[in-house]
């Protein structure tokens, strides 16, 4: 017999946004051996187990002249061979799409190191000798972006990609101020200002492309952990398309626009950025703007990360659902949360 959504419902141990300095700092300090530097990269993922994987990356993408590319599918692109490494993600480690991706690697020769919290990919990666990294169980996939990002960048750095890891470690004061001076001010808290504009509307976050992971995160956790639809989009492609429906579409004032800025932006971006804001308000939009500040894009990243990953935890709770309940749908087509 099939049970809907609405009759069944199963939770996990739902964190708060405030573990993410902490997750940080425990995963950089377990020792990651078994890497071998290879010429390519690619993380394979699904949801938030690709997320740390995106921001990664990106960060890798301006010290590393390696290739890095996230696979957020079912096929491996052709060029994944002998002479690439391949890191498969998943919390949970039963996520199809990334155990389909983990035997197509094997397959071909990879180096394939696996990053996970159990599950058949753990049970893959023992049997097969992949090189294995093992999160603590227990949490919503998420949840647990801290520990993602902590292991991501040890493994960087030990295929001498760049140096991932030494430069996380440097940033935990500062990310944890940031958490802090959230939770410690009541009386001017941004977060909860954003969750309190965005009650009744449809988000769209819009970034620069050097926090597009952030923008990324956003949505994926408004939309799963407030159970509210939102988008997300990049500048300077707003600019040569998305402008004119929020200008002429008279539907555009049930949807709130959400800029993740950058200061340290080159001046043309700087003119995007201001003109985005010009004509949403010109239309009677009133978009809400986050200056993001760090000494470089990971920074900015993670700094954006936690400020939306509490936004979504207050909206969650304005709208009076928990954030940590998995619905179920069984039977043939169900889903379910496996990244």
């Amino acid at each position: 017999m099939k049970t809907s959504a609405s009759e069944r419902t199963d939770t996990k141990v739902f964190t708060d946004p405030t573990d993410l300095p902490e997750q940080i700092e425990a995963s950089l300090s377990v020792p990651v051996t078994g890497v071998k530097k290879r010429p390519k990269v690619c993380i394979c993922g699904i949801g938030a187990s690709a997320m740390a994987g995106e921001i990664m990356s990106d960060f890798a993408d301006a010290y590393s002249d390696v290739p890095i590319s996230v696979v957020r599918g079912t096929e491996l692109p052709k060029w994944v061979d002998g002479s690439t490494a391949v890191i498969a993600m998943s919390y949970s480690g039963e996520t199809p799409e990334t155990l389909n991706l983990y035997d197509q690697a094997m397959l071909r020769g990879c180096d394939v190191i696996c990053i996970t919290s159990g599950g058949e990919l753990m049970e893959r990666a023992l049997n097969n000798g992949s090189t294995l990294i093992s999160m603590p169980p227990g949490l919503l996939p998420r949840n647990a972006l801290g520990y993602m990002l902590g292991y991501t960048a040890s493994v960087f750095e030990e295929m001498e990609i760049c140096a991932s890891r030494t430069e996380l470690a440097s940033l935990l004061p500062s990310i944890r101020s940031f958490r802090d001076s959230i939770t410690n001010d009541e009386n001017n808290n941004q977060a909860l200002d954003i969750a309190n504009s965005i009650m009744g509307k449809t988000p769209v976050i819009y970034s620069l492309v050097n926090l597009r992971a952030a923008a990324i995160r956003w949505k994926m956790q408004i939309s799963e952990n407030s159970r509210t639809i939102a988008f997300c989009g990049t500048i300077p492609e707003f600019s040569h398309n998305e402008i004119v429906g929020w200008a002429e579409d008279s539907a555009s004032d049930e949807f709130i626009p959400i800029i993740l800025a950058d200061d340290d932006s080159i001046d043309v971006l700087k003119y995007m950025t201001r003109t985005l804001s010009g004509v949403l308000e010109s239309s009677g939009i009133r978009p809400y703007e986050f200056r993001a500040k760090g000494s470089n894009d990971l920074e900015k990243n993670l700094i954006s990360i936690i400020l939306g990953d509490f936004v979504s935890f207050y909206l969650a709770h304005l709208k009076g659902v928990y954030p940590g309940e998995i619905r179920l749908e069984l039977g043939d087509g169900g889903r379910r949360e496996f990244n």
